[in-house]
């Protein structure tokens, strides 16, 4: 196989003209603008194959001050910075994608959805690249779900993964499933047996589960599974994953903004959290093997 890399990032929580920030300034909405901006800097310096959106692309659901008419128009900023990545950029709805006031996902949708769909998937080298959209919820409900229909699509794109002996990466705004660490159901898709369930049969294909949401570092194991959660660009510490396709491994690295001032300002609401937000060295940067029997 060909080697190649892409980035997956995650809670941007994009608010331009925001009035104040948020979670007591830890989230800096105010700098939002500008940390986007220079985070598709970064991106295009990387030059990925493509990037990975993990969802909460703006502030809207609930939390936030944000009226529909700022939604409306985060989105369209959103887009536009999208356009300005050089590879193509895929998105998967979170919470705070949601109209802040109905609690549609009609208006993502519209932007970010592909086929009218906030799930995806394709195929690269071998690895198929499956996009959950975990917002199968009538508002801003803080955890997610997955219905019935997109259970079984993931079903049947797991089946064509072993039928093409491919290996699979997942995708989703919140965890996929609970660990000792995150037990509450709103740091998770709320069914989340099901999908242990249906990805049981398929565990030596895959490689990991990426998600944000819990704007930290954290990677764990459960169940044989890899979840990789991934910190908030809207928040210390401000970090995205540059992950490095070979043909024996997965290498992930993890990069901040490159706004100083912006990161020591959200860096010093809590420094007794920090560490539990930047996570350990090992939450940073690892490798991952690839053993599947497609390699050969």
């Amino acid at each position: 196989m060909k080697p190649f890399k892409f980035a997956f990032i995650t809670d941007t929580h994009l608010y331009p003209n925001a009035q104040q920030n948020y979670a007591g300034g830890l989230q800096q909405q105010i700098n939002s603008l500008a940390l986007y901006e220079k985070l598709i800097e970064q991106l295009n310096d990387f030059e990925p194959d493509f990037v990975i959106h993990g969802g909460d692309i703006v502030s809207g659901g609930q939390s936030f001050d944000m009226s529909a008419e700022e939604y409306v128009g985060a989105l369209n900023t959103a887009k536009a910075l999208g356009e300005r990545i050089n590879a193509p950029c895929y998105y998967i709805p979170g919470n705070h994608d949601l109209d802040p006031e109905t609690g549609s996902k009609i208006s993502y949708l519209e932007r970010f959805g592909i086929n009218g769909r906030g799930s995806t998937s394709f195929a690269k080298e071998n690895i198929r690249f499956i996009l959950i959209d975990a917002q199968e919820v009538p508002e801003d409900l803080t955890h997610g779900y997955v219905s019935t229909n997109q259970l079984a699509w993931i079903e049947r794109e797991m089946k064509k993964a072993a039928d093409y002996e491919e290996e699979i990466i997942f995708f989703s705004h919140q965890l996929p499933f609970p660990n000792v660490e995150f037990q509450g159901v709103g740091s998770r898709i709320a069914n989340s047996a099901e999908i242990l369930e249906i990805v049981a049969p398929f565990e030596k294909q895959i490689l990991a589960f990426f998600c944000g949401h819990q704007h930290l570092n954290r990677v764990f194991r459960e169940q044989g599974l890899l979840c990789i959660v991934t910190s908030g660009i809207i928040c210390y510490p401000m970090m995205w994953r540059q992950v490095n396709v070979y043909p024996d491994k997965l290498e992930i690295n993890s990069v901040p903004v490159d706004l100083p001032d912006v990161l020591a300002e959200s860096e010093s609401v809590n420094p007794d959290n920090n560490l539990y937000l930047s996570g350990r060295p090992r939450d940073q940067e690892f490798s991952i093997p690839r053993s599947y029997s497609a390699l050969g």
